[in-house]
């Protein structure tokens, strides 16, 4: 009975999904907000004990918070009365086990992958889960729930989330863990031989090489890219061995963000969240997202501040989506390479994009690379295949002009061919491993 009625659920969350799909204009969707905003207030602000004192505060009022503010005051936050404590003990014993399935009080408990340096620790209760999995099926499956599929959701932690989305006879969804061997996986995979192909491209890419090889026979009709920054390298691997435009998931620990449309313009999800922006640098189009959920209330996610960077798109989507589009998710915040500056004082940014373009432009050869800064004015270069020192050299100069256009002074290179592999990481092909404060930026 209880799965007839998460069914029944599920179903309902898919048709209001597919409903707020059909908003016209910005007006319409603002107005939407806001009037999820006042519901959810309503119902988080008696029962969370951080928020109490925000009680008749503006919007515009309430303090922006981070992971650390987040996982701070987690009790104080979350209106299931559970403890960090509980919620850290059963989210490191199902790491350990490789079982999500348990609970606390009814909640679901995950932990993030912990790439910015701290892990996040998140709760959903079942109408949460239910809601997300119809959201979430509402907008990744244009045929509807109805049109068979098999669903392959590569994945390096489970979540009864997850497990929310399994069932039914036409449309079947699959979890393949990436803490197995990976020989299993591909075993696994082609047994299953999904027609839709889910999981972070760098993993996805691994797949495309088997099929390559003739290590695996699986044509996914379609494969959508996620957890990950789309790389050109992995989306150029993929591309070449399935023949289909790869598709994107937003998807974080703070909620589903946004998903690509029929034209490869990233939407985000303003239907189910509030997104203000924090502009990073705003000639460039670059800001770091402020997120509310406008329907989590077991943890509720109010003004957070993601260090994600992204690239609002200029002009309007040809698909005329009323929803904010963005060019691309450059990255992180935190691995945006900042270098002295090449005139006077202080320091300037050089976006991950920015540097990985001008690699792959002068390397096109390149099947895998890193670019990670050590020092102050040190960049690592790991690149695969190793590069003769006609290439390094064109690399060389091509980064040069790019620190020049970026009005940074040119950093010290080591070349390096070594190249560490993980399918239980994320890939971050560009990161900074130095703090830089906010002092030296001015």
């Amino acid at each position: 009975m209880s799965r007839l009625l998460d069914a029944i659920v599920l179903v309902w969350n898919y048709a209001a999904a597919r409903r707020l799909l059909k908003f016209q204009c910005r007006a319409d969707v603002e107005a939407h907000q806001q009037r999820q905003w006042k519901r959810l207030r309503q119902q988080v602000f008696p029962r969370a004990g951080f928020y109490a004192a925000y009680r008749e505060q503006a919007f515009d009022a309430l303090p922006v918070i981070d992971k650390l503010a987040w996982m701070s005051h987690f009790e104080g936050i979350n209106t299931a009365g559970i403890t960090l404590k509980q919620a850290l003990a059963v989210a490191e014993e199902a790491e350990r086990t490789r079982d999500f399935s348990p609970m606390l009080k009814g909640v679901a408990v995950g932990m993030s992958t912990g790439t910015s340096g701290a892990r996040g620790v998140f709760l959903a209760n079942r109408a949460e889960r239910l809601r997300w999995a119809g959201t979430l099926l509402a907008k990744m499956l244009p045929d509807g729930i109805l049109a068979p599929a098999r669903v392959a959701l590569l994945l390096r932690a489970g979540s009864n989330l997850y497990d929310t989305l399994s069932g039914g006879a036409r449309l079947k969804f699959q979890y393949f863990d990436l803490a197995m061997p990976f020989d299993k996986v591909l075993g696994r995979l082609g047994a299953f031989n999904p027609t839709i192909l889910v999981g972070p491209p760098s993993v996805v890419a691994l797949v495309a090489d088997a099929v390559r090889t003739g290590a695996m026979n699986i044509a996914p009709k379609r494969v959508i890219a996620a957890a990950e920054v789309l790389d050109p390298i992995d989306a150029e691997r993929i591309r070449a061995v399935f023949g289909v435009t790869i598709e994107q998931i937003y998807q974080a620990t703070e909620g589903f963000i946004g998903h690509s449309c029929a034209h490869g313009t990233i939407h985000l999800n303003e239907d189910c969240m509030i997104v203000e922006r924090d502009w990073i640098d705003r000639a460039t189009r670059r800001f770091a997202p402020i997120v509310t959920d406008l329907y989590r209330s077991t943890q509720p996610v109010i003004r957070y501040r993601l260090n994600d960077v992204l690239v609002e798109r200029e002009l309007p989507c040809p698909c005329g989506s009323p929803f904010v589009g963005i060019e691309r998710i450059e990255g992180r915040e935190d691995d945006i390479v900042w270098l002295s500056r090449a005139q006077g004082l202080g320091m300037t940014p050089v976006f991950p994009d920015v540097l990985s373009r001008a690699l792959l432009n002068a390397a096109p050869a390149t099947r895998d690379y890193r670019i990670e800064q050590h020092g102050l004015n040190t960049l690592r270069i790991a690149v695969s295949p190793a590069l003769d020192e006609y290439r390094q050299h064109h690399v060389r100069q091509a980064l040069a002009d790019c620190m020049a256009r970026a009005g940074a002074s040119v950093p010290q290179l080591a070349f390096d061919d070594r190249i560490e592999h993980s399918t239980t990481q994320k890939c971050r092909r560009v990161r900074r491993l130095i703090d830089v404060s906010r002092e030296q930026h001015a």
